[in-house]
């Protein structure tokens, strides 16, 4: 991965060296810069293969969707990356299907931690750098002034409903949650990520918790 910008290239860096050797996280084996032909400097990344490329476009190739119990094994292991984050006061922003990758086994793994940022408290950072795909409405609208810990699990909702309907081209809405092809105990679940803000799960690892349990 090669960028010009050297304040995302840092965070990854950092992240690479924070969550290096876990499952769940895309590896950095290296990362340096590169004096161009042009005499520019360039900022690069040396990252693990992913084999079926993000989860956006393994999602238009794929024949079928994941089944229930595949998305709740793959979602709950991307929270684990973002439960760590969680729990050392970080916000990710960016999960989108175009930061989840597919790896060997259609397993899922978290990168790009490009715009990752620390809250200083609970009430979360002033929300500016973000990606309308799969953020809140209620931040794109600017009713929440404030990026919390709930509106990365809101995203990690969008996604649990993108392996379920095989579709990552558009957001989900509360309202379209009903028709999803799983058990009513998921359709609570993505309901209450991307439903009613105040009522959403308050950590990665709540959300674990609720993914884990047997409908």
């Amino acid at each position: 991965k090669v960028s010009p910008h050297i304040d995302g290239w840092l965070r990854e860096a950092y992240f690479g060296q924070l969550l290096d050797g876990h499952p769940r996280a895309i590896r950095v084996f290296d990362r340096f810069p590169l004096m161009t032909g042009e005499g520019r400097i360039v900022y690069c990344l040396s990252l693990e293969y992913a084999r079926h490329g993000d989860l956006s476009a393994y999602l238009k190739r794929a024949e079928r969707p994941f089944s229930e119990a595949a998305a709740r094994r793959e979602i709950a292991g991307i929270l684990q990356v973002l439960g760590k984050l969680h729990r050392g006061q970080l916000l990710h922003r960016d999960l989108t299907p175009m930061n989840v990758f597919v790896c060997e086994d259609r397993r899922l793994k978290l990168g790009d931690f490009g715009i990752v940022r620390a809250q200083s408290d609970h009430r979360g950072i002033t929300a500016r750098t973000m990606n309308v795909l799969t953020a809140p409405s209620d931040i794109i609208a600017g009713a929440a002034p404030k990026w919390q810990a709930r509106d990365d699990v809101y995203q990690v909702g969008q996604l649990l409903g993108m392996l379920v309907k095989k579709d990552a081209d558009q957001r989900l809405r509360p309202a379209d949650v009903r028709g999803l092809d799983c058990s009513d105990h998921l359709k609570e679940i993505v309901y209450r990520c991307i439903g009613e803000r105040r009522k959403r799960y308050e950590s990665a690892d709540e959300l674990i918790t609720a993914l884990r349990k047997a409908p």
